[in-house]
């Protein structure tokens, strides 16, 4: 028991509080250099902001060691126990362990959820009632236990009569996450936000025109009201087939310029060009085969090993506490060939308008999203999936040194961008 827990402490743990120390002081070390990208007081608030999370997630990270050791040591087999004598088939009782350990582990990890949501609040961010909320986590509830009740069943089957279970519980998991993507857009998400036809024709046009360029099928361009929770801008192409459609927030068309929304939605139609769609594909089900692969091999040794009693309730709930670990190492490569990708996505994203508009979005984006512009480089090497801000402007024909931006607290951000952009010296 003690070895797993060490390998759990210096593989995933420890690393990972360590790069959020270091993220911490790297954003104090800049919090108190000369601002950029962001006005004197959105850059304290940015930084307070992205050292608050680093100390929630150290705090998370502590949590959950300490719920791994509870599980090991006392909640796997007290959920055993519980259910033995109970009058259920045996892949009933199994279905019910799993289940169980998916509501308390939920219901632990409820005040961190609560907590997040105050700190946004906090901060500007966050939007919702406290109705609201309790209504989201109440449908969420219910769907994934309907979704996941009905995947589960369906995985424990394979696992009690299919030869290399593992296998096709792959199949079975990655089928599953299409099927999703299919029916997330025009069944799940209404579920939790409103989606109305954009109203601006000439937008809607452009949008279009965008899309025919490089053969993206779309069923429609939506406005979803997601200022109702959150006061950060966003936009995205969802599903995939004939559900594929645009969702732009309607925080996004307030404070974005038409040639700015054009220049974004062109990034990601940038990576539909580039098939980054399909290759994100083929990575998370790399990803996925591999957790299988850990399941199906290792897993019953370890429950062995560990003094557990050898059930495929037992297999999964140890493969998803050890999940983390195993993600947090391959997480940088995925991470490495994203950021590449991203900065491919720039480039096209730019030619649709120019490269003026992006560079006016992007920074856009980051001051009404309060996002601090450093990072440390352990931090960005396993965390970011996008480049930093600093360095997707510089890709984007900025020249000479983006440490000299400064903005004026006595202009408006248009104007400070609009000077500093025409002198190509951002």
């Amino acid at each position: 028991m003690q070895i797993v827990l060490l390998a759990y402490l210096v593989c995933f743990c420890v690393p990972s509080i360590i790069i959020d120390i270091l993220q911490i002081k790297y954003v104090s070390f800049y919090a108190s250099k000369k601002p950029i990208i962001l006005d004197s007081n959105d850059y304290k608030l940015a930084a307070n902001y992205a050292i608050l999370q680093r100390k929630v997630s150290i705090a998370t990270h502590i949590f959950e060691f300490i719920m791994l050791i509870f599980w090991l040591y006392f909640g796997i087999n007290y959920l055993d126990r519980f259910y033995e004598h109970t009058t259920f088939s045996p892949l009933a009782k199994e279905w019910c362990i799993v289940m169980s350990f998916f509501a308390i582990s939920a219901g632990l990890n409820l005040p961190f959820s609560i907590l997040q949501k105050r700190i946004d609040r906090v901060y500007g961010f966050h939007k919702g009632s406290a109705t609201l909320f309790i209504k989201d986590i109440i449908k969420s509830i219910v769907l994934v236990g309907a979704l996941g009740g009905i995947l589960l069943g369906s995985l424990l089957w394979i696992m009690d009569n299919v030869p290399q279970w593992w296998i096709f519980g792959f199949v079975l998991f990655f089928t599953f996450i299409i099927v999703i993507q299919l029916i997330y857009p025009t069944i799940i998400a209404p579920l939790f936000n409103k989606f109305s036809p954009l109203q601006n024709a000439n937008l809607e046009s452009r949008i279009n025109a965008l899309m025919d360029k490089v053969g993206f099928k779309s069923s429609g361009v939506f406005v979803m009201d997601a200022s109702k929770r959150d006061g950060r801008l966003n936009a995205y192409f969802g599903g995939l087939g004939r559900s594929k459609r645009v969702v732009l927030f309607d925080t996004l068309l307030e404070k974005i310029s038409e040639d700015g929304l054009i220049a974004i939605l062109g990034h990601e139609l940038g990576h539909f060009k580039h098939k980054d769609i399909l290759r994100n594909i083929i990575i998370a089900g790399a990803i996925l085969l591999g957790m299988f692969a850990f399941m199906g091999l290792f897993t019953t040794h370890l429950c062995t090993f560990l003094g557990l009693s050898v059930s495929y309730s037992n297999i999964i709930i140890l493969s998803i506490l050890l999940m983390p670990a195993l993600t947090f190492l391959v997480q940088p490569l995925s991470n490495y060939f994203s950021r590449k990708a991203e900065y491919k996505a720039d480039s096209f994203g730019a030619s649709c308008v120019s490269q003026k508009a992006l560079r006016e979005a992007l920074i856009r984006l980051v001051n009404e999203n309060k996002a601090f512009p450093y990072s440390h480089p352990a931090y960005i090497f396993f965390y970011y999936s996008h480049p930093p801000l600093i360095e997707r402007l510089k890709a984007l024909g900025v020249q000479d040194s983006i440490e000299s931006f400064e903005l004026d607290s006595n202009m408006d951000i248009e104007s400070n961008l609009q000077n500093t952009l025409n002198k190509g010296t951002l």
